[in-house]
C-alpha cells in the first residue's frame, strides 16, 4: 500500500519549528520580515501575495508590500528593490513574477541583495548551490527534498531521475540531490517527445517530476515500488464518463488542480507519492519563511 506523503502535516511541523525558532529570535531582539514586489496587477501574482502575508502573520513575521503600477520604468522599480535592500524590518525579499515586457527579471533579481534573496534566484545564490555551498535554496526544489527526507528516504547511491529542467525547479532540485551523493539523471519534455522517457524514468528509486504537463507520467513510466514526488500544477477540465466536459450552474467547464503523474494509476505503484494537491505546494510556502528565518540570522551575523 503506498504512503501518500501528507504535504500539509509536515508544513505544519516545519511552521512549528519555525515559530520555536522566530521565538529564540525576538528574545534578542530579532524579527524576521519578508517584503513582496509587485509590479503591475497579474491575479495569480496577487493570490500569492494575499498567501505570503498569511503566511507571515502565522508564524508571527514583519509583512511589507510594495506595489507598483504597470507603468513605473525599470529604473524605478530597481529603486525600490534597493531601498528594500537597505530597509532592517526587510530580512527576504521576494519579486512577484511575471513583470511587465518593459522590465527585465535580471535587472530586479540582480539587484536583490544575496542576503535578502530567499526565493534563491541570484546568480551568487545559484552558483552557491551548484558549488554545494547553499545559503539560501530555492523554496519548491528544497522543498521536494524535505519532503524525501521526512519521509525516509536515503540519498546517497539512490537513483534519482527528474523530469523537468527549469531554472526553477529541474535544475536546482538535481544539484540539491547530487550534494546529497544521489546519482541524477535530468530528463525533460524535449526526452518525452523523442520517446525515451521510459529509459530513464523505469529505473529511478525516486522520480521527481516538475515538467508543467498533466498526466505526463503514466504507470508504464514507473518502477515499482518508487517514490514520487508530483511538483505540476495544471488546471484541467473535469469529464464526465463519456469523456465530455461538465459544466457548473453558469454553463461552463468545472476544472479541477492536477499534477504532472497521472496520480490515480501510479500511485499503487509507488512506496510513497506526493498528491496534487496537498504534497510539494505547503511545504515550499514554509520553505520560503525558513529562508526568511535564515536571513536574518544572517543579517544579525548569527549564521
Amino acid at each position: 500500500m503506498a504512503e501518500i506523503i501528507d504535504g500539509n502535516a509536515i508544513a505544519e511541523e516545519i511552521k512549528a519549528e519555525i515559530v520555536a525558532e522566530a521565538g529564540k529570535l525576538k528574545e534578542k531582539g530579532i524579527s524576521p520580515g519578508i517584503a513582496t514586489l509587485l509590479v503591475g496587477d497579474d491575479f495569480g501574482s496577487r493570490m500569492y501575495r494575499k498567501q505570503v502575508e498569511r503566511n507571515c502573520e502565522s508564524v508571527g513575521f514583519n509583512y511589507i508590500e510594495r506595489t507598483l503600477p504597470a507603468e513605473t520604468t525599470e529604473e524605478e522599480v530597481v529603486k525600490v528593490v534597493q531601498e528594500l535592500n537597505d530597509d532592517p524590518a526587510v530580512s527576504g525579499i521576494l519579486p512577484l513574477r511575471p513583470f511587465p515586457e518593459h522590465i527585465s527579471d535580471s535587472a530586479v533579481i540582480n539587484t536583490i541583495r544575496v542576503d535578502k534573496d530567499i526565493d534563491c534566484f541570484h546568480p551568487f545564490n545559484m552558483g552557491r548551490l551548484m558549488l554545494g555551498e547553499p545559503t539560501l535554496t530555492p523554496c519548491t526544489p528544497a522543498a521536494c527534498i524535505e519532503l524525501l527526507e521526512r519521509v525516509g528516504v536515503e540519498f546517497e547511491g539512490a537513483e534519482i531521475v527528474v523530469v523537468g529542467h527549469s531554472n526553477i525547479v529541474g535544475k536546482p532540485v538535481a544539484m540539491l540531490a547530487l550534494n546529497r551523493n544521489a546519482n541524477i539523471t535530468v530528463s525533460h519534455i524535449f526526452t518525452s517527445q523523442a520517446g525515451n522517457l521510459a529509459k530513464h524514468t523505469c529505473g529511478a528509486d525516486i522520480l521527481i517530476v516538475a515538467a508543467g504537463k498533466a498526466g505526463l507520467v503514466t504507470a508504464d513510466l514507473v518502477k515499482d515500488g518508487a517514490v514520487v514526488i508530483d511538483v505540476g500544477i495544471n488546471r484541467v477540465k473535469v469529464l464526465d464518463d463519456e469523456g465530455n466536459p461538465v459544466t457548473n450552474e453558469k454553463g461552463k467547464p468545472k476544472t479541477r488542480t492536477v499534477g504532472d503523474v497521472d496520480f490515480d494509476n501510479v500511485k499503487d505503484k509507488t512506496r510513497a507519492i506526493t498528491p496534487v494537491p496537498g504534497g510539494v505546494g505547503a511545504v515550499t510556502n514554509m520553505i520560503l519563511l525558513g529562508n526568511a528565518l535564515t536571513a536574518a540570522k544572517m543579517q544579525a551575523g548569527l549564521e
